[in-house]
């Protein structure tokens, strides 16, 4: 009995210690796929090439004030043989916006003009020239020097004295100079009256800023060196172009008077025999006398004094001299200008100077 009571009890215990097991299942791990991340080549990032910067612009500067102190053309270019876009009497302001390199012409505001400007000789403006800027001359085909003329000159359509002349420059005008030719004795410049807007000039009767610098334009140098470029000799006169002035039609009309336009001054060239031999110059005065002046390189001009159709003086003036005129007060009075000698060879680029007596 009591082995039977011990198989069961040994039976219970074993039973009892069964029901504490725990089964513990393992999972299966999770195989995860495998992911293949694709390289991409390496890129080339382009930078910029570095440039210069672009250069300064030079200031710009205001209008100088400055003051008329005689009656002046407004000319579209920086010499005489230029057209005029009107005249500007004595002691008017004006507003100076540059000048040509060689500071002989100002260039000024002009409301007549089709660009709103045009261009004065500077002597006869009062300003201070300190603070007026050089501006360069426009060639229009390409780059140039200015060239400042320093005796009267054809202008001519080729290098040399046989070729055509399209015109007359005098003494301080100034040209843009944009070519030479082989020999170096003549240069082309800018003139607007001629038909392509160029012609050509000798150099020994300019002031030309680095000569060498320009192009050599026209005949090659082999054929410059068979045939030698002829030049302007002081002999070869230039022939002062008509323009078509008479006692009827002047060239220049003024009213003087102390209490107005007390001056007027006018350009003009005259030549003999050949050429315009004369100019017709027509003013009044309140005063009872003028003086006239004139300026010249020549030896002299003749001049006569006309008055309702009768000669009342005639004399020849020197260049460089003066005269005074009795006159009578507010009566039209006309001086023709002309060759002192006639019968010989001459030009004369003047500048004539007409005053109301105080």
């Amino acid at each position: 009995m009591s082995r039977y009571k011990l198989i069961i009890y040994a039976f219970a215990v074993l039973v009892c210690s069964g029901c504490g097991v725990k089964v513990v299942t393992e999972e299966a791990p999770i195989v995860l796929p495998e992911f293949i991340t694709a390289t991409l080549p390496p890129t080339t990032v382009l930078l910029p090439t570095p440039t210069s910067p672009p250069p300064t612009p030079a200031p710009t500067l205001p209008p100088v004030e400055g003051t008329t102190n005689t009656q002046v053309n407004v000319r579209a270019e920086t010499n005489t043989a230029s057209e005029s876009f009107g005249v500007i009497p004595p002691f008017t302001k004006v507003q100076i916006t540059g000048k040509e390199s060689t500071g002989t012409w100002y260039q000024i505001l002009y409301a007549d003009s089709p660009t709103g400007t045009g261009w004065v000789r500077a002597e006869y403006i009062q300003a201070a020239k300190a603070e007026i800027q050089v501006r360069e001359l426009e060639a229009g085909f390409g780059s140039g020097v200015d060239a400042l003329v320093v005796s009267g000159i054809n202008v001519r359509s080729g290098p040399g004295t046989e070729y055509e002349s399209l015109g007359v420059l005098i003494p301080k005008d100034v040209v843009l100079a944009t070519g030479r030719d082989a020999s170096g004795a003549w240069v082309q410049i800018r003139f607007s009256k001629s038909p392509d807007g160029t012609g050509w000039a000798a150099v020994e009767f300019l002031q030309v800023e680095d000569l060498e610098s320009l192009p050599v334009v026209g005949e090659p140098a082999e054929a410059a060196e068979a045939t030698p470029a002829m030049t302007e000799s002081a002999g070869a006169l230039p022939t002062a172009p008509a323009d078509g002035d008479s006692t009827d039609a002047p060239l220049a009309r003024g009213e003087l008077s102390p209490a107005g336009s007390r001056a007027m001054q006018v350009q003009g060239e005259v030549s003999a025999p050949e050429g315009d031999h004369e100019d017709w110059i027509a003013f009044s005065s309140s005063t009872a006398g003028v003086s006239i002046q004139v300026s010249c390189e020549a030896d002299a001009l003749r001049v006569e004094l006309h008055q309702a159709g009768s000669v009342t003086e005639s004399f020849i003036l020197p260049c460089g001299s003066g005269r005074a005129l009795k006159i009578q007060p507010n009566e039209v009075y006309t001086l023709r200008l002309s060759a002192a000698a006639a019968d010989e060879p001459q030009f004369i680029a003047y500048q004539l100077k007409i005053e109301a007596s105080l």
